[in-house]
């Protein structure tokens, strides 16, 4: 089900400028969890009176127990008043599927891919080659520099080996909605380390849509071959 959420948030008398800094900021990471996990969709700010901090958001949850589990792990659910409209499809919306555009790319899918990559990202920068690996699906194929793997565990280890202080800087060049809750990304990616070259790579990626949100189900990297002077 999708749900409507007219969210407004009260800031309690005396609360410091750098605590709402904090809470924006926890507030910013939690909404790239809830889009990579599949429940936030969209967030709109509606015109607004002085003062005044509000925001619109569509959200996806099995039911309204689930949408209610959802909305209260964000942060700012502690000085905010949630107005919930459930919402049904309607059978003239263009983009519903019955009239053969199923197939075409959902608004979204940039935010699907760059919320996992994001988190991807995360992991492989702080070194946390576990968690980079709990972004996988349990069947992935995994093709980074050395031979491919299949599943999360083949893809810690190949993270655990990489060494400590490589980043990764991506940039999103390409997206296609393969299926419902199938989303592909082409992207070229930066790995910096300390005492070498950076290495640039060209890495497509597969996003599926399971249980507990997006997960990455293909992973294949290749290398960028440098000009010939």
């Amino acid at each position: 089900m999708e749900f409507l959420v007219d969210m407004v948030t009260t800031v309690p008398d005396g609360t410091t400028d750098a605590k709402v800094d904090a809470i924006r900021t926890r507030e910013a990471a939690r909404s790239r969890e809830l889009a990579a996990d599949g429940h936030l969709l969209r967030l709109w700010r509606p015109p607004l009176d002085a003062g005044e901090w509000r925001t619109w958001g569509l959200f996806r949850a099995a039911d309204a127990t689930e949408l209610k589990s959802v909305l209260s792990s964000m942060p700012l659910h502690v000085w905010r008043h949630d107005t919930v409209t459930p919402l049904t499809a309607h059978p003239s919306d263009p983009g519903g599927g019955g009239d053969g555009l199923s197939n075409q790319a959902p608004a979204d899918e940039a935010d699907l891919l760059d919320a996992v990559l994001t988190r991807w990202k995360a992991g492989v920068d702080a070194h946390q080659p576990e968690d980079v690996a709990a972004l996988f699906t349990t069947d992935a194929i995994f093709q980074g520099l050395h031979p491919y793997t299949v599943g999360p565990a083949g893809v810690a280890d190949y993270y655990a080996a990489q060494p400590t202080g490589m980043t990764a800087a991506y940039t999103l060049r390409e997206t296609r909605a393969l299926s419902d809750g199938l989303v592909l990304g082409y992207l070229t990616v930066d790995f910096g380390v300390t005492d070498r070259a950076t290495l640039t790579v060209y890495l497509s990626v597969i996003i599926r849509q399971v249980a507990d949100g997006w997960r990455i189900a293909h992973y294949q990297v290749s290398r960028l071959e440098p000009p010939k002077e």
